[in-house]
């Protein structure tokens, strides 16, 4: 009987251990979820400041309120282009924001060590996201960029654009554990004509 009471105490100990664990492990991958999704969330945040700041920055240089900050002329951004977009924290004229093609885009997990790299974060030495990934900068997880889209409207059952709007919606992807996105949409306005 006394080895019976011990197997069965061990047994139940076993049970007991096994499901600390399983609740250990299972809040540890909640927290790192939390923790990226905090993350992703404040990066596409961050896309949508910087589209506006350089709307901002348009309006004290004069230009037109969407005029892309590379252009020469006053070359407007495209709808259905996407873009990496960052603050260029370095320069100190109006034109603070890079704004860049993405040329070959893809967003899916098959792509990943393809085209997606093209936009891929990384931590600097200052510990700020940029696209810049060095040899001395850390890769990240996140992937993120930005599209436009024209403003649309129902009126009389005919579809109509806003001329002075464009939908602004931008995106954070990252893989841990699965894939993982987060989307924001906002409308981006020149205030100065609506």
């Amino acid at each position: 009987f006394s080895i019976i009471e011990i197997l069965i105490w061990i047994f139940i100990f076993a049970l007991w251990l096994t499901s600390v664990y399983m609740l250990i492990l299972s809040t540890s991958k909640m927290n790192a979820y939390s923790k990226n999704s905090i993350i992703a969330s404040n990066l596409s945040r961050e896309g949508i400041e910087v589209v506006r700041n350089l709307r901002d920055n348009n309006y004290l240089g004069l230009y037109n309120w969407n005029k892309l900050p590379w252009a020469n002329v006053d070359k407007k951004i495209s709808t259905w282009v996407y873009y990496k977009v960052e603050n260029d924290l370095y320069n100190t004229n109006l034109q603070n924001v890079t704004f860049t093609k993405i040329l070959d885009f893809a967003e899916w997990k098959s792509e990943l060590n393809g085209k997606m790299k093209d936009y891929q974060l990384c931590l600097n030495q200052e510990k700020l996201y940029t696209y810049n990934c060095h040899t001395s900068h850390t890769p990240t997880p996140f992937y993120r960029y930005i599209i436009f889209d024209d403003v649309s409207y129902e009126e009389n059952g005919e579809t109509k654009y806003l001329e002075n709007a464009l939908k602004l919606t931008t995106k954070v992807i990252w893989y841990k554990s699965g894939y993982h996105e987060v989307q924001l949409d906002t409308i981006l306005t020149d205030f100065l004509r609506q």
